[in-house]
């Protein structure tokens, strides 16, 4: 990494990564700096897609992933409000498989998380919030699956009040394959 203060530590899940990126608060506020193509590049590969997605207080979006060579590497980080990001490991050779990591982002705090190829993905929000990801790949409508997060016990915990009409129809874990 060229930039000594982009700090980056593998969780136990192999892969994803936690990243501590430039933040700044002064008298004028909060400034951060998520992705500078030198500083990144080396973990995190080529940012073929960026997009913004905002959610009220309650919403699970997810979880979701692309599926053969459409896989995605993701990166999030969160601008406004407070989310949880989860991420479920659907690697069937790795020692986490079925294993999912959560890591609470608040607005703006300089931190995001490197979920790798073979995780399904969700973020939860605690307070209305707005997040950024970026991704390694295109999304692709036709090769995207997806689990149905209320078929995880390790979420039962989340006060979830809107989850779309798309992610209550997703399959149980136990009914699906990456």
């Amino acid at each position: 990494m060229t930039n000594p203060s982009v700090k980056y530590s593998e969780s136990e899940f192999k892969g994803l990564y936690i990243v501590e990126y430039f933040n700044l608060l002064d008298d004028r506020g909060k400034f951060v700096k998520p992705w500078v193509r030198s500083d990144i590049q080396d973990i995190f590969g080529n940012n073929f897609e960026t997009y913004f997605s905002s959610s009220k207080k309650g919403v699970l979006r997810g979880l979701h992933y692309q599926i053969g060579n459409k896989a995605q590497k993701k990166y999030v980080t969160c601008l406004k409000g407070k989310i949880e990001d989860i991420a479920l490991d659907l690697r069937e050779n790795s020692s986490t498989y079925g294993q999912v990591f959560r890591k609470t982002l608040n607005e703006m705090d300089g931190r995001g998380l490197i979920i790798p190829e073979g995780f399904a993905h969700g973020i939860f929000a605690h307070e209305e919030s707005i997040i950024v990801n970026f991704c390694d790949k295109v999304y692709s409508p036709g090769d995207e699956a997806g689990i149905s997060p209320t078929s995880l016990a390790s979420l039962k915990d989340l006060n979830i009040k809107i989850l779309s009409d798309k992610d209550q129809s997703l399959p149980d874990f136990k009914d699906q394959k990456a």
